[in-house]
């Protein structure tokens, strides 16, 4: 496995570029003296120069700095979303497979309606009955991801379930959740990992894109999706504003879809084998 993503040069890449991102949002207060929110009207608009080196926005902050900070709200916003999507999904998932019967039927119809609706814009309605805010985007992407994630564990789970290791372990006596714990549940995760690590780059388009629309992060809050927003108007007089906001979150997803690649390939053979 070490060989074969050693030889995978765009998992490198995007290993090293997603690395290199969350270092420098991780490291922002020493990679930059400025403060992201504090304006300065007489330096309004200003291009890149030695003293700001990627130029001032609308109301004369740091660029810069707000796109390293920002990166803390993106990044971390994606992070935390993935977590509460997987451990939704694969719970249920693993619930829904195990147990069988009305259980299942009930569960898998939740997951039929929540996938019967487009993700985005289910998510926008949640939010906007909840109330704009970035904690408010995590419940409302979390709370319609879920259902793919929880089909999957649930098919690998039915599929798992009657191997020969389970059915033993059944025999012998064996408790449903320690065969779930010890026998299912290391088989799930690598398809899980694959699964998550290609649907990132999806989510911190998703937390940018609602963000953006206004009822995700407000200002003056530096995240990438409401730089944007606030960036819009401005696109003629300083298109810096919105260039260099959209170019980090292009590479940060770029990044995440070729480690996901790469960990597709590494931890599942079978998806390798047929491609």
């Amino acid at each position: 496995m070490w060989r074969r993503l050693r030889r995978d040069r765009l998992a490198w890449v995007g290993l090293l570029l997603l690395g290199g991102i969350g270092a420098a949002a991780l490291f922002a207060p020493w990679l930059t003296d400025r403060d992201p929110l504090e304006t300065d009207f007489l330096r309004r608009f200003e291009p890149p120069s030695r003293e700001h080196p990627l130029g001032t926005d609308q109301l004369g902050r740091d660029l810069l700095a707000r796109l390293l900070y920002g990166a803390r709200y993106t990044l971390g916003a994606g992070l935390a979303a993935l977590v509460l999507i997987l451990t939704v999904g694969t719970a249920v998932g693993l619930g829904a497979g195990l147990v069988g019967g009305r259980v299942d039927a009930f569960l898998m119809r939740i997951v039929d309606v929540l996938l019967a609706f487009p993700g985005l814009i289910l998510a926008l309605a949640i939010v906007g009955m909840l109330g704009p805010s970035l904690g408010n985007v995590l419940i409302g992407i979390a709370a319609v991801s879920w259902a793919s994630y929880a089909r999957v564990v649930r098919g690998l789970v039915l599929s798992l379930r009657e191997r020969e290791f389970v059915e033993a372990a059944r025999a012998l006596g064996a408790p449903r959740l320690w065969v779930a714990r010890r026998h299912i549940l290391p088989h799930v995760l690598p398809t899980v990992v694959v699964l998550a690590s290609l649907d990132l780059g999806n989510l911190l388009l998703a937390i940018s894109a609602l963000s953006f629309l206004g009822v995700g992060a407000q200002a003056p809050t530096p995240e990438w999706g409401r730089m944007l927003n606030d960036a819009r108007a401005f696109l003629w007089q300083a298109p810096h504003l919105m260039l260099f906001p959209g170019l980090a979150l292009f590479l940060v997803v770029l990044a995440c879809n070729f480690l996901g690649d790469g960990l597709r390939d590494l931890l599942d053979p079978h998806l390798r084998q047929g491609s």
